[in-house]
């Protein structure tokens, strides 16, 4: 069994996948696993054959059935349910871990016995190759501040793979659906940890998955509603959300 499982959900990326994962190759902890899970990747796309010229016999691919449902939620539960380290780490498929991820996720759990894990990180912007610090601060857990805003950056995370299989991500949202999972894992009182350190390079490129998308107020609307985080009147923010999906249904 190894040590820690990343689990990377990707679709139609054979042209920036290798970097991905050549930045697993190169960590400094080598007892890894790496679940890739094509999300219904054309036909033409080349992933599997891009990860098989590693000859590494801890990358395993697989592609989702067509039968099943699409989407980004539902590819990491996909691999969730495959892992088989004690910890899970996702990994996306057009970022670039550091070399010292694996490590400083395993060395604070066995200090901190965490739930979560989460840590810093700054951007690479693909098209000028040149790197930036972000500019707001990633801070220690507090519920409070959690329900204004999300700051856990999905990408630095880990968590107990028992976790994941009792909280799974809900397929629903197309996006924030980190902030669903982490906010069900708050409520239940599970430990957060942050770790002051980057653990990775978030790519910015055309293609990113959220990066492309506006991410309207709706969903953090439903996330709060979900959760009894409610800042406002109950009946307007039914209303927000009855009104969005009520309109695009009308636009489909």
């Amino acid at each position: 069994m190894p040590k820690i499982s990343f689990v990377m959900p990707t679709k139609n990326r054979d042209h920036i996948i290798k970097n991905s994962i050549q930045s697993l190759i190169d960590q400094t902890e080598k007892d890894w696993e790496l679940i890739i899970v094509d999300d219904h990747s054309d036909e033409n796309d080349k992933t599997k054959e891009v990860a098989t010229t590693f000859a590494d016999r801890r990358i395993k691919y697989y592609r989702i059935p067509k039968s099943w449902p699409k989407g980004i939620a539902s590819a990491r539960n996909f691999g969730n349910e495959l892992a088989t380290a004690p910890i899970i780490a996702p990994a996306d498929s057009d970022d670039i871990n550091l070399p010292d991820r694996a490590k400083l996720i395993l060395e604070s759990f066995s200090k901190e016995k965490w739930d979560v894990f989460y840590a810093d990180y700054d951007y690479y912007f693909d098209k000028t190759k040149k790197y930036e610090d972000r500019v707001n601060p990633i801070k220690d857990f507090d519920l409070e501040l959690y329900k204004k805003f999300n700051f856990i950056p999905h990408p630095t995370s880990a968590y107990r793979r028992e976790l994941a299989l009792e909280y799974p991500y809900n397929s629903f949202f197309i996006v924030a659906e980190d902030y669903d999972f982490f906010s069900r894992l708050a409520e239940a009182g599970k430990k957060f940890y942050f770790c002051n350190k980057k653990v990775l390079h978030y790519v910015i490129h055309e293609k990113n998955i959220s990066g492309g998308k506006k991410l309207e107020p709706v969903y953090d609307d439903l996330i709060h509603l979900n959760r009894d985080w409610k800042d406002g009147d109950r009946a307007e923010i039914i209303k927000r959300i009855t009104d969005y999906y009520g309109d695009r249904n009308e636009k489909s």
